[in-house]
């Protein structure tokens, strides 16, 4: 069992929570984990139900009545920190997830903790998808189970979404890239750090860690069909060379060729022992060349598309031999928002400048991996976490 919030709580009411508006205080889980900062906004009536039927809690002492404001600050929707921060929480939310789950903490609460992980997912996409995307590219502090889950888990948000799916129908989908490699999370850290060759018992728990996934997951209270099978085949290739059923095309449901897509991508723009992380564009040429026919190839199209040849937080250097990292997509997928931090000489700028990818001299030449610039993490993140 989990620790139980002590002290003066109480749990949330329908009526505490108005959709478009910010919340006048933040939200915690049944053990004390912050859910929901003060100041998130609530769009959708299915997200305000899961935080009312699976258990949140605000203080009694934040929640007494206020006098009322009738011209609450709904602009903050669209404010770019909101979804950029609400993804530094989800990291910890996800972290702590794992690390109740690995050591025995967790019976039937881990489906609701990662249905609100998803939900929130959906929800900071919705307000602004460059700050969540710009935070897991700028991320490489965080452990690689942590910010592979929650990639690809957005990945299928955002790929979902481009293909007309409703939200309560992708909220599957989102789940299962946030669990895909549960079998895996007990020898992660392990793996993260070794450079030899796998041992003969290592490769075979990762061959069987689909199957092994949705069997923990099963018994851990999960029955949605989408969500185990998505899971249990996201190793599997069109061409049957995949595992573990070594299934063909037309037997690979939609999601799981979706989920395939976002958990290649994911694991080749992080850093792993034996190699370092690819820059986005390699990645995505990669996928298009090597594994177009393996995959599904059209997916891989509206994936580029939608994310963009320059992804926010993807770091470029321009025609005048400044370096800077991209802040927005723009419908010019080869001409993104960039803010320039280096030099052409290679010193640092004090404060990041704007610039305009359309002229010539601005022009993006190519990435740059972003272990180049790690002491610049702190000023990068300073453009979007006001």
């Amino acid at each position: 069992m989990t620790p139980q919030l002590s002290g003066n709580y109480r749990r949330v009411s329908p009526s505490d929570i108005r959709l478009g508006e910010p919340l006048p205080y933040a939200v915690y889980d049944a053990s004390g984990m912050l859910l929901l900062k003060a100041g998130f906004v609530i769009n959708t009536e299915r997200q305000r139900d899961v935080l009312v039927e699976n258990g949140s809690y605000v203080s009694i002492d934040s929640a007494q009545p206020k006098p009322a404001r009738p011209n609450l600050p709904t602009a903050t929707v669209t404010e770019e920190h909101n979804s950029f921060e609400m993804f530094d929480l989800l990291k910890v939310r996800l972290k702590r997830t794992f690390d109740l789950y690995k050591s025995g903490g967790l019976t039937d609460d881990f489906v609701p903790r990662i249905e609100g992980i998803a939900l929130t997912i959906q929800e900071a996409c919705t307000h602004d998808t460059d700050s969540a995307l710009a935070n897991l590219h700028l991320d490489y502090d965080s452990s690689y189970a942590v910010i592979h889950h929650l990639q690809a888990a957005m990945l299928c948000e955002l790929i979902g979404k481009k293909l007309g799916v409703p939200d309560d129908s992708r909220l599957p989908l989102i789940k299962a890239g946030l669990t895909h490699d549960i079998a895996l999370l007990d020898i992660q850290d392990i793996l993260d750090r070794q450079t030899t060759p796998l041992m003969p018992l290592q490769r075979e728990r990762i061959n069987a860690h689909p199957g092994d996934s949705e069997a923990i997951l099963a018994k851990l209270g999960v029955h949605e069909k989408t969500w185990l099978d998505a899971v249990r085949h996201h190793h599997e290739r069109l061409d049957g060379s995949g595992y573990p059923d070594h299934s063909l095309g037309p037997a690979i449901s939609l999601p799981t060729r979706v989920l395939a897509i976002a958990d290649i991508y994911s694991a080749m723009v992080r850093d792993r022992p034996y190699r370092k992380a690819m820059v986005s564009t390699e990645a995505m040429r990669k996928l298009m060349h090597e594994q177009g026919e393996q995959t599904d190839s059209r997916l891989i199209g509206m994936m580029i598309k939608e994310i963009g040849v320059f992804p926010p937080g993807a770091i470029v250097r321009l025609a005048n031999g400044e370096v800077a990292v991209v802040k927005k997509r723009t419908t010019n997928t080869a001409c993104p928002q960039v803010y320039s931090f280096v030099k052409p000489n290679g010193m640092p700028m004090l404060t990041p400048q704007s610039r305009d990818t359309t002229q010539e001299s601005c022009r993006i030449e190519g990435m740059v991996p972003f272990s180049n610039h790690r002491a610049s993490v702190v000023v990068l993140r300073g453009l979007w976490n006001h």
